[in-house]
């Protein structure tokens, strides 16, 4: 992937969170395009929030992950190279 790939996904309107699949098999949902950071390189993305002592969302985690680790974009419950990915209860 290329960093106009991210963009043109995070810029969608309206905007529809999304997973970013990784070459080592593992993914990240993209809940909120305002969270994003974006680099030449590489993007970071909250993976956890929290609130802080005002009750405003902070990024409590995040994941800084390099454009060529990404394989592809899919919507959450898209199913993906044939298999229905498990949701956590």
């Amino acid at each position: 992937m290329r960093l106009r790939d991210i963009t043109h996904r995070l810029n969608d309107l309206p905007f529809k969170p999304f997973k970013i699949h990784l070459s080592d098999g593992s993914s990240v949902i993209v809940r909120d395009a305002g969270g994003a950071i974006l680099g030449q390189s590489s993007i970071v993305l909250p993976t956890e929030y929290a609130k802080d002592e005002d009750g405003l969302k902070i990024a409590k985690h995040w994941r800084t992950i390099a454009y060529s680790h990404m394989v592809q974009f899919s919507e959450i419950d898209e199913t993906v190279e044939g298999k229905q990915r498990k949701r956590k209860p």
